[in-house]
């Protein structure tokens, strides 16, 4: 299992990783999606964990690419 990123630079590093993974991926990509949202559960674990690693401008990013993954969700709910 990854471990979770627990200091700021390490933090900053996953936020931009899973942003550039959304920004080159296909949207309609299910496995993207998968990936993408498990990157983000990973991020919220690492917050309740050490809040203090994340910037308020971190927080507002994983804001920002939850509402992005939920609005182009390709599961069977959304079809």
């Amino acid at each position: 299992m990854e471990s979770l990123p627990a200091d700021r630079r390490a933090v900053d590093a996953a936020v931009a990783s899973l942003q550039e993974r959304l920004a080159d991926g296909d949207p309609a990509d299910a496995a993207l999606q998968i990936s993408c949202e498990a990157a983000l559960s990973a991020l919220r674990a690492a917050y309740r964990a050490s809040p203090a690693a994340f910037s308020r401008e971190t927080i507002e990013a994983l804001r920002e690419l939850g509402e992005l993954l939920r609005r182009t969700d390709t599961g069977p709910a959304h079809v």
